[in-house]
């Protein structure tokens, strides 16, 4: 299936924004579908760190996450195995225009056959998800304190 991705700048360093994109369990606080993310693996973050998550969206949707990427203040990336099959989910980030340009992506690597037959409504929620999240990480980061303080 195709990879989509978005970008956005945020006023705030890189390190600062994969320090927040990075922390899982925070991913409720910007990703749609009243996400909640829980590490089901001993230690700190780094490739092989593996999480779970409870969405709800066409339902609920129960998907365990692995780290496949994870180089500080440049990309982090997962590895999302749900019903419709296993996601990479990535953070890219660049120094620009005073601040980081972040780019989020998304592509079905190995989809499930439900993911075949809805891949056209699927792209279609896919390119406006992820301008979603991006502008509610931006909002975030952006907020008084929050980009310094945290």
């Amino acid at each position: 299936m195709a990879r989509f991705a978005r970008e956005i700048v945020i006023n705030a360093p890189p390190e600062r924004i994969f320090e927040y994109v990075a922390d899982m369990p925070r991913h409720g606080e910007w990703a749609q579908h009243d996400l909640e993310v829980t590490q089901t693996s001993q230690g700190g973050v780094g490739v092989g760190t593996t999480f779970s998550s409870v969405g709800h969206q066409f339902g609920t949707q129960r998907e365990t996450q692995t780290v496949a990427e994870h180089t500080p203040g440049a990309r982090f990336a997962f590895d999302a195995k749900g019903s419709i099959g296993t996601v990479r989910h990535a953070f890219d980030l660049a120094a620009a225009d005073g601040g980081t340009k972040v780019t989020k992506s998304m592509e079905v690597t190995k989809p499930s056959l439900m993911a075949r037959f809805m891949a056209p409504m699927i792209a279609k929620q896919t390119k406006k998800g992820l301008m979603v999240d991006l502008e509610r990480i931006k909002a975030k980061l952006e907020a008084a304190g929050v980009a310094g303080n945290r």
